[in-house]
């Protein structure tokens, strides 16, 4: 009778315990808060997450999700460090986190934007058609490397002369203002680009892509801890299901999307938020088949062409430093 008590004691431990493992590896992150963090105040790059919530989306997948914005610690270095889940970062601003001495361990599980939307916005008034006249213009810089790099590259490649531009170190809290300042600076075209003109600010823009298709890469993106990666694949999937939701949603309907995000966000302006979703729409697929994943070679391209200009001091292993793995056909 003891013999079959202590059984009965072990059988009920065994049993326990392979509970506790599957809730700690299989459902831990139905009742845990799930955070996103943004790059910077919320925009139509980030009208998908704030679709997949505001929809039931992450619901719909047994996720409780928070969109938080970022401190002022960068959004990538709190993802490297697990303080958060999933963060919007850029792969141009990634390069030189992967290539330190002491890599971030992070990694890109889908895309946001199918093309590279940034460039140079510049006032109407000063005459830039192209990046050559940005010689003897007062450009704002937000003093990156990266940026400057790129500014000297599509410069070069267009017959200017970098060392002839007016660089201006001064920060200022919005494209208006910069503008209004300077000449020129770094933009969104459906962001920075519609500001600007709403507040009568006329202007035109130059894409890095349209310079060197080289430079047609990925930004924004959404990243994860490395060993976020390992250890909830099942998490990733449904938080990257959702998100193709709400972003399909958002390029199929950009109306509906704009008012969904300024409700979601009130004090945004809704004018604005409409020009530049009806662009956006245009950019959260493309011609992909489906939203967040990622062209290989467009990814290891860009930074091969960083390294080959010794922008960057290393490599980055091709297909190291993203992941489709995750997404939904």
């Amino acid at each position: 009778m003891l013999k079959k008590f202590f059984f009965f004691i072990f059988f009920i431990t065994i049993i326990i315990i392979a509970m506790l493992f599957l809730y700690k590896n299989y459902f831990k992150y139905s009742d845990k808060e799930i955070v996103i963090m943004l790059d910077w105040t919320p925009n139509t790059n980030h009208t998908g997450i704030y679709l997949a919530k505001d929809l039931g989306y992450f619901e719909s997948e047994g996720l409780n999700v928070k969109i938080e914005q970022p401190p002022q610690e960068s959004s990538t270095a709190l993802v490297a460090a697990g303080e958060v889940d999933f963060a919007v970062a850029f792969q141009d601003f990634l390069a030189p986190a992967l290539t330190s001495d002491t890599p971030l361990p992070v990694k890109a599980v889908a895309a946001i934007s199918q093309h590279n939307t940034s460039g140079i916005i510049c006032k109407k008034t000063a005459n830039i058609q192209n990046f050559a006249d940005l010689e003897f213009k007062r450009y704002s810089t937000f003093d990156n490397f990266i940026e400057l790099s790129l500014l000297k590259y599509c410069m070069k490649k267009s017959g200017g002369d970098f060392n002839r531009v007016n660089l201006f170190y001064g920060k200022f809290d919005n494209i208006v203002a910069t503008l209004n300042s300077t000449d020129a600076a770094w933009g969104y075209f459906g962001i920075e680009g519609t500001i600007a003109k709403h507040f009568g600010v006329e202007n035109n823009f130059l894409f890095f892509k349209d310079v060197d298709s080289k430079l047609d890469f990925y930004t924004p993106v959404l990243i994860c801890n490395l060993n976020f990666i390992e250890n909830n694949s099942d998490t990733i999937r449904k938080v990257l299901k959702a998100l193709s939701k709400g972003y399909t949603f958002a390029a199929k309907y950009p109306k509906k999307a704009a008012e969904i995000l300024v409700n979601c966000v009130p004090e945004l302006d809704y004018d604005i938020i409409l020009e530049s979703q009806n662009y956006m729409s245009t950019q959260y697929i493309s011609e992909s088949s489906s939203w967040g994943r990622i062209d290989p070679d467009r990814w290891n391209n860009f930074y091969d062409w960083l390294f080959e200009n010794k922008i960057i001091n290393k490599s980055i292993q091709h297909n190291a430093s993203f992941t489709n793995e995750f997404l939904t056909e």
